[in-house]
């Protein structure tokens, strides 16, 4: 039996294969990139420095009001200067991935927001996006899919969430699955909202499962746990972003359960944005043990400063999950992923051979049931 030093070492943690259900590419661009392509282009940012600029996007210390946290998405949304640059930052974003051995990962894009910082078509979004991607995948051992959805600033003259949808539509070669919200980022759940606007996004969530686009829904992450239960009755989730609210409510836990609805949980992001005080208050544990389906990612890489690598150490050393608990993780997230099963029978068995080979190596006894 190898040691828990060994197995929590971060050579192990890296060689393992992995996947990530919750990344979001605007939270994933490289600072220095964001500066290459400001110059290039003459895109004013708030500072002329490298370092400063970092300074600005980094989120190094818990902050104490979320859209504190959401704010320097706006300075990296200046990358979207057009098809060529999108291309670049995604696939820069899909090499960062795939060189922390991510195997699968589904990218989130919200093209009405990415569009809006330079007047870009949503064409031309997904276009850029779609190359850039493609060219990772050519050049990576990755596999990669798009989540697209409506940006949550409806009241802005930006491109409508069903001109959203219907163009992710056109994509579906690439965009295995829709995203929307159930809370706003004041943390209101979606029973609380204007009618017109519940409407408008019941409407969006139909038309998506109609269309063949399963749901992830944003929940439960700064206000109560109703957003959850909203997002799974009224919107038809497949999947939760974050919702550890959840935790709070035993009749959510009950329904989670029981329908075997999948959490994206990304603990630093949940830390780094203030909605849970610190590591050790986050609630990941116990949803664990009330037997709720958890998935492991990163969030916003850029703005968190962390990899999906990172995000295991801390299961193991802060939050004491053992190695058996964290392959599990791991194997829930190729599960819960919105490939098509054939697909996702491929990656199972690739990774059940690479777990051996790995354990293998270290003599690692254990032996996991799925």
């Amino acid at each position: 039996m190898v040691s828990s030093r060994e197995v929590d070492s971060f050579a192990f943690l890296q060689s393992l294969p992995k996947v990530e259900l919750h990344r979001h590419l605007i939270g994933s661009i490289r600072i220095e990139t964001l500066f290459d392509i400001a110059t290039k282009n003459s895109i004013s940012l708030p500072t002329d420095d490298l370092h400063g600029l970092k300074n600005l996007i980094e989120i190094r210390k818990p902050v104490p009001i979320f859209r504190q946290f959401l704010a320097p998405l706006n300075i990296l949304g200046l990358c979207f200067h057009d098809k060529k640059t999108t291309a670049r930052v995604t696939y820069e974003a899909v090499e960062d991935a795939a060189k922390d051995n991510v195997k699968y990962l589904e990218l989130g894009i919200s093209p009405a927001f990415e569009a809006s910082f330079h007047h870009l078509s949503l064409e031309e979004v997904f276009e850029g996006v779609i190359e850039g991607l493609r060219r990772a995948e050519e050049r990576y051992d990755i596999k990669v899919n798009l989540l697209a959805g409506p940006t949550f600033k409806w009241r802005e003259k930006i491109h409508s969430p069903p001109q959203v949808l219907e163009t992710s539509l056109r994509y579906k070669e690439k965009v295995v699955g829709f995203g929307l919200p159930a809370e706003t980022k004041e943390g209101v759940p979606f029973l609380r909202w204007h009618e017109e606007l519940k409407r408008e996004y019941a409407m969006l969530a139909k038309r998506a499962k109609e269309s063949g686009l399963p749901l992830t829904v944003h929940a439960g992450e700064i206000g109560s746990a109703q957003s959850v239960m909203d997002a799974i009755k009224h919107l038809k989730a497949d999947r939760i972003g974050h919702g550890i609210r959840s935790v709070r409510n035993p009749r959510v836990l009950k329904c989670l359960i029981e329908k075997r609805i999948p959490l994206e949980i990304c603990i630093s992001s949940n830390v780094k944005s203030g909605v849970v005080k610190s590591l050790n208050e986050h609630p990941i544990r116990q949803l664990w043990y009330h037997g709720v389906v958890i998935t492991i990612n990163t969030d916003d890489p850029t703005l968190c400063g962390i990899t999906l690598t990172k995000e295991y150490r801390i299961l193991l050393s802060d939050l004491k999950f053992s190695y058996a608990e964290l392959k599990k993780l791991i194997f829930n997230a190729l599960a819960s992923g919105f490939l098509v099963e054939k697909e996702k029978e491929h990656l199972n068995k690739s990774f059940q051979r690479r777990f051996a080979k790995l354990e293998g190596l270290l003599n690692i006894s254990l032996r996991f049931k799925q």
